[in-house]
């Protein structure tokens, strides 16, 4: 039931809802009259049909009371706000003295409130008032830690009306564009999660709570610090302070799972080596696919080349590094370890995505792979990238059940199995790119750690 029209000033108010009882329906239909155009339209609610607030909600809307029915009213004034009504509610009485100070009516979700006595010019400055007061309530103020010049103020729906110069750097609007429109700060770029995690907090049993929250931005992960206030002339008020670690997340966790493959390379001493050079592939085949300006495939394309073997940790040494053929049982539980390093990289959001194409890697075009049995279409690119580069690194490459094959050998097999086992297009982009030299320079290059070369991929991806 959220109003999302700008309400600045009585001129803006296009609808006013009145709750009274007889005896006091035309004094305030009268003050309504009064104070808002001829435009204005008034809408007449019963105790009993309140639920019609819900399907037209006013801009504004008047609730007469008395002492005696106090509770009731107050009762539905908070009603409409647990319904999350943010329009203007004005409490219209006879003597404040019997409800308190301003304060105290204000804290029970109206906005001001309106003497039956007072004059008209006195009732339209107490209307503004509510309007003012309704424009700060659920005021959060968003400061950025990279930037403290850079803050934006949003109501309780995450519409920006209030911000600085700054803060609309690297979006398409003015300041101006945003606050005249109500723009939500979502729009700008900047706090996508903002209804998903910062809005939630804001409560009153939150008041004097400090909050920490990691968000995944699909391209970044940021830190949130969140405060909860409870400012008297304002309402709840939220400061948040936003650290970008995204290469911090993502170095801790890479540092632990190249970790885990360089252990595994303490068993198998190819692995490391293995995937470094993968990795280095595949660099190369998606620059010559026109892959590499989009940061999300790129990110999830080289994490996975690092790590699509990881899960071999779960597999026996006995299979692992047996020199001989695999049985038919042997090799099923090999063709185990796409699922076991899928298992490893999902919990991870930021390397969800990597997560599948090492899951797919071994799948094949004609639908003869594993673990899925998936074909074509069903296989994604990423995956096929690192199948091609895989295969032809495992075949120039000795294994303890076998020699290596020929440079030539191996780039006969990628061409004769085009369309079967590799995706036509990668397999030709991988094709017009290799040679003895790239071979030669890539071997050279992945007898470095595997931990240096993890942090060349993290400055290939954080920019």
């Amino acid at each position: 039931m959220s109003i999302h029209k700008k309400i600045a000033t009585v001129g803006d108010i296009k609808l006013a809802a009145l709750i009274t009882h007889e005896d006091d329906a035309d004094t305030i239909s009268s003050t309504v009259l009064n104070a808002f155009h001829s435009e204005c339209k008034l809408l007449h609610v019963s105790n009993d049909s309140v639920e019609s607030l819900i399907v037209t909600p006013p801009d504004v809307l008047f609730i007469s009371c008395t002492d005696a029915n106090r509770k009731e009213k107050f009762d539905l004034c908070q009603r409409l706000r647990d319904l999350e009504y943010d329009g203007i509610i004005i409490l219209f009485v006879d003597d404040i003295s019997e409800f308190g100070d301003t304060a105290s009516i204000t804290s029970s979700g109206f906005d001001n409130y309106l003497l039956k006595t007072d004059s008209d010019s006195r009732h339209l400055d107490n209307i503004h008032w509510g309007i003012l007061n309704r424009r700060r309530r659920n005021k959060f103020k968003i400061q950025f830690d990279n930037n403290p010049d850079m803050f934006f103020t949003v109501d309780g729906e995450g519409r920006v009306y209030d911000l600085n110069r700054s803060a609309t750097e690297g979006s398409t609007f003015t300041p101006k564009e945003v606050v005249n429109s109500g723009i939500h700060i979502s729009s700008l770029g900047t706090l996508s999660c903002f209804e998903k995690v910062i809005r939630p907090l804001i409560r009153e049993d939150n008041i004097g709570k400090v909050f920490s929250e990691t968000v995944d931005h699909v391209e970044s992960v940021s830190q949130l610090r969140i405060k909860i206030h409870n400012v008297p002339t304002i309402g709840l008020v939220a400061t948040v302070a936003n650290t970008d670690i995204t290469k911090t997340m993502y170095s801790h966790t890479l540092d632990i799972l190249v970790n885990s493959v360089t252990l595994l390379s303490q068993r198998d001493m190819y692995t490391a080596d293995h995937s470094s050079r993968v990795f280095y592939y595949c660099i190369q085949i998606a620059e010559k696919l026109g892959m590499a300006a989009d940061r999300i495939f790129i990110r999830d394309l080289y994490f996975a080349a690092i790590l699509h073997d990881v899960g071999k940790i779960g597999v026996r040494d006995d299979i692992l590094l047996k020199p001989g053929k695999l049985t038919k049982e042997e090799f099923n539980e090999l063709a185990t370890h796409p699922v076991k390093a899928y298992d490893l990289l999902q919990p991870y959001s930021f390397l969800k995505g990597a997560s599948e194409l090492a899951r797919f890697h071994h799948e094949r075009a004609d639908g003869k792979g594993y673990p899925d049995k998936l074909m074509g279409n069903e296989i994604p690119l990423g995956a096929f990238i690192i199948a091609v580069a895989d295969s032809f690194d495992a075949m120039t490459t000795a294994r303890p059940y076998r020699n290596s094959l020929p440079y030539e050998k191996a780039v006969s097999e990628i061409k004769e199995n085009l369309g079967t086992q590799y995706d036509k297009e990668v397999g030709k982009a991988f094709l017009s790119i290799v040679s003895p030299s790239l071979h030669h320079e890539i071997r050279r290059m992945s007898s470095k750690p595997l931990s240096v070369v993890s942090q060349e991929l993290l400055s290939t991806i954080i920019k």
